[in-house]
C-alpha cells in the first residue's frame, strides 16, 4: 500500500500543442503528452523553482520548473490553452499538485533546493528595465505638460497605468527565495 496520494492534472501548455497530463504516482513524476510516457524519479530532483508567469494583459499565469539530476526540465502551468485565445485557468488542479509535487520531492530528495521567484540577475534586470521605463514615461509626461500637449501627455499616464498593472505583481511575485518544501509560497499558488 502506498503512502502517497495519486494526483492527476492536465493541460494544454500551448494554443497549439495537444494535452499533457503529469501525474504524481508514489516516488516518481509520470508525463503523459499522448505519444509517449516519460517517468521522472522524485529522489533525483535537483531543484524546483515556482514562478508568476503571465502570458498576456489577460492570462496571468503560474510556473513551476522541476529541473533533475540528469539535466531533464518539466515545466508545468496553472494556464491549459483552449484555442489562439482563450485559455482556462486551472488554480485549483494546480494548487494541488504543486503542493504534493514539492513536499513529496522534499521527502525524497533531500538535497533538492525550492526556490520561488525569477533567478536574482533575471529579477534585477526587470527591476531596472521596469525603473526605466517609467522615468522614461514621467519625463515624456513632463514634456508633454510643459509644451501644453494634454493629450500625449494624457495616453503617457494611460501607458504608465497599465505598465504598472503589469509589471507590479511580476516584480512583486517573482522576488527570488528560498521556500521550505513542506509550504510552498502562497503568492506563487493561485
Amino acid at each position: 500500500m502506498s503512502k502517497f496520494e495519486t494526483v492527476r492534472y492536465q493541460q494544454n501548455p500551448k494554443p497549439t500543442s495537444g494535452p499533457v497530463m503529469f501525474e504524481l504516482r508514489d516516488d516518481k513524476l509520470l508525463v503523459d503528452n499522448g505519444r509517449s510516457v516519460r517517468e521522472a524519479r522524485l529522489d533525483a530532483v535537483e531543484q524546483i523553482r515556482l514562478t508568476y508567469d503571465p502570458k498576456s494583459f489577460t492570462h496571468p499565469a503560474y510556473r513551476t520548473t522541476i529541473r533533475f539530476k540528469d539535466g531533464r526540465l518539466v515545466r508545468i502551468s496553472s494556464l491549459s490553452w483552449r484555442s489562439l485565445v482563450e485559455a482556462e485557468r486551472l488554480d485549483g488542479p494546480y494548487r494541488r499538485l504543486v503542493s504534493a509535487l514539492t513536499e513529496r520531492a522534499g521527502q525524497l530528495s533531500p538535497g533538492a533546493r525550492f526556490l520561488a521567484g525569477q533567478p536574482t540577475v533575471a529579477w534585477l534586470a526587470v527591476v531596472a528595465l521596469s525603473a526605466a521605463s517609467l522615468v522614461a514615461i514621467a519625463v515624456f509626461i513632463w514634456r508633454a505638460l510643459v509644451a501644453d500637449a494634454h493629450a500625449a501627455a494624457l495616453m503617457a499616464c494611460l501607458l504608465a497605468a497599465v505598465g504598472l498593472w503589469q509589471l507590479v505583481p511580476m516584480i512583486r511575485l517573482n522576488r527570488p527565495r528560498l521556500f521550505p518544501p513542506s509550504t510552498p509560497p502562497a503568492d506563487l499558488l493561485p
